[in-house]
């Protein structure tokens, strides 16, 4: 057999072995609602991370309510920075970033909503270095990024969820 025929074998059974493990590609959100309105409180990230999620999707972000079928609102995005860790000499060695996001999703015409107010919380720990202050702030920057998107992937499959209630 040749080497060629060999690598298309290969290919093939790893090709077979990849399908049958239900792997997919994480694709566009699906959210079962037509159009939505998301809104958000100051400079809320998680905000903007849901409307970026989905522009390429089936689901359309119109900017006013009287054109959505329902209205995802941020109510309040916060960070925060907490020392985890203390070394036996009295110097911080790690810090817990936190990120609380409090939503809530309504209907037009409807009193009750259909997702009550809720808060979505992410964690991450982060080593503390005083040799490289610059680069764990960028660190921390990156994490907090993260975790918005994190947030923001957890409240559109909490609003599909949610759309069967609808």
């Amino acid at each position: 057999m040749s080497w060629s025929r060999k690598r298309v074998i290969a290919a093939c059974i790893l090709l077979c072995a990849t399908a049958s493990c239900g792997f997919q590609l994480r694709g566009n959100p699906v959210t079962g609602i037509r159009t939505l309105n998301v809104s958000g409180a100051g400079t809320a990230g998680v905000a903007t991370d849901i409307r970026r999620a989905l522009a390429s999707g089936p689901t359309r972000v119109v900017p006013t309510l009287k054109d959505a079928e329902a209205q995802l609102r941020i109510i309040a995005e916060e960070r925060d920075k907490q020392v985890y860790t203390i070394t036996g000499t009295g110097r911080v060695y790690e810090f817990e970033l936190r990120l609380t996001v409090s939503y809530e999703m309504t209907v037009p015409g409807r009193e009750v909503p259909v997702i009550a107010p809720t808060q979505a919380v992410s964690r991450r720990i982060i080593t503390y270095s005083e040799a490289a202050p610059i680069a764990k702030e960028a660190e921390e920057q990156l994490l907090f990024k993260d975790m918005q998107m994190e947030l923001a992937t957890r409240i559109l499959r909490q609003v599909a969820i949610a759309r069967r209630d609808m």
